[in-house]
């Protein structure tokens, strides 16, 4: 039984603590929060530079999951698809290095938008 209460605190203190750090968000060499210096313009010109890639991964993922509910998914045409997301992300990451875009602070704000915290939906 002390086991048990002992594991029980333990993962009640990791979980307290996972979310204190996730709270305060990514943060950089410095401590403060990366994503509160990202450049406007850099973001702007970055978005639109890879829109044709962002929107042809989303194609490719889409296609991904129509794949894989098939009666019979086609083990090949899965694997290409997954080389061809893989192969975007380096793409857009690529962009995204080119401008100093941290993509970690750009993600978190389409899951604001999702949950409606995030002005005009």
């Amino acid at each position: 039984m002390r086991g048990r209460t002992s594991i029980g605190i333990f993962i009640v203190m990791v979980v307290f603590i996972m979310g204190t750090v996730y709270a305060f968000g990514y943060q950089d060499a410095s401590g403060t929060n990366a994503c509160q210096n990202l450049d406007v313009e850099k973001v702007k010109q970055f978005q639109k530079e890879t829109q044709s890639q962002r929107d042809e991964m989303m194609t490719k993922k889409l296609e991904l999951k129509k794949e894989y509910v098939k009666e019979t998914p086609d083990d090949k045409r899965i694997s290409i698809l997954k080389q061809e997301i893989r192969d975007l992300k380096v793409s857009i990451q690529q962009v995204a290095d080119k401008y100093d875009v941290d993509l970690r602070c750009l993600k978190g704000h389409h899951r604001e938008k999702r949950m409606g915290t995030c002005g005009a939906q």
